[in-house]
């Protein structure tokens, strides 16, 4: 029996224009009369989902970061940083390409470069935005996810992975078109799906998760039913369970559970 719906944000509860499906929370509040709970994942930091909890009435555990952190409301109950040892390394590595990034940390975040890809979340951002500065030592400050904009550098992408990957207990991935983010390679959204069903007492066996991208992969395979978008890459397709009838742009996520769930809503 599925007792958690976790929801991915960006190509599955949004749609193109970043609007939220319009039936969602209707339809999760009526399943959580029924005891099933609904949380969301996303690579998103907490300053880019308070809107998304507002709207919810989130009372169940969220991740963020791509599974680097947990939030309960406003507080942080688990982080997964990238480990300290590769932290600069890793930094560097980009800086030598060329590539615009950020460095998510607890004192602030580091920019190196800028793009549109981050221009339009600047105004959401609750921590300083701060210079990327190579020769500083960015050991120490709790950095949980180092997210890259290639543009249309993507070229350089393979390359850079194949460095990042070869750090002890880092990760390297896409998270949505020329965007990448390094993490933790333990800071993965199935790991954070696993450890939010043990914070409220469930199998992961008992959670249902959507997603449409790579980086969902982990949390749609872990899950007990996984669901990819009809709009998702297609090796998230191929992982999932199911796949919706309908995409982002037209309550794909609302619509598959008004279907899956006909016989109690």
């Amino acid at each position: 029996m599925i007792k958690l719906i976790a929801c991915d944000l960006d190509g599955t509860v949004f749609d193109d224009q970043k609007n939220i499906d319009s039936d969602l929370k209707e339809v999760t509040d009526r399943l959580k009369e029924k005891g099933i709970r609904f949380t969301v994942v996303s690579g998103r930091n907490h300053d880019l989902l308070k809107h998304v909890v507002e709207y919810f009435d989130l009372d169940t555990p969220y991740m963020t970061n791509n599974g680097a952190n947990i939030y309960l409301k406003d507080d942080c109950v688990h982080t997964d940083g990238i480990p300290e040892e590769a932290i600069n390394d890793a930094a560097k590595i980009l800086y030598d390409h060329g590539v615009v990034f950020r460095i998510y940390a607890d004192d602030g975040i580091y920019q190196n470069g800028n793009s549109d890809f981050f221009r339009v979340r600047i105004k959401s951002l609750t921590k300083p935005l701060l210079d990327y500065d190579p020769a500083a030592d960015y050991r120490g400050r709790n950095a949980v996810k180092i997210t890259v904009d290639f543009e249309d550098r993507e070229d350089k992408a393979t390359a850079i992975a194949k460095q990042i990957k070869s750090f002890a207990g880092t990760d390297f991935f896409k998270v949505e078109d020329h965007v990448y983010c390094v993490n933790s390679i333990t800071a993965n959204k199935g790991e954070a799906l696993n450890r939010v069903c043990e914070l409220i007492g469930i199998d992961i066996a008992e959670a249902m998760a959507f997603g449409d991208s790579e980086n969902d992969l982990p949390m749609l395979q872990r899950a007990g039913v996984g669901v990819a978008m009809a709009n998702g890459e297609q090796i998230a397709k191929q992982k999932a369970d199911y796949v919706t009838p309908d995409d982002n742009n037209h309550n794909g996520v609302s619509s598959f559970l008004k279907e899956f769930f006909k016989d109690i809503l």
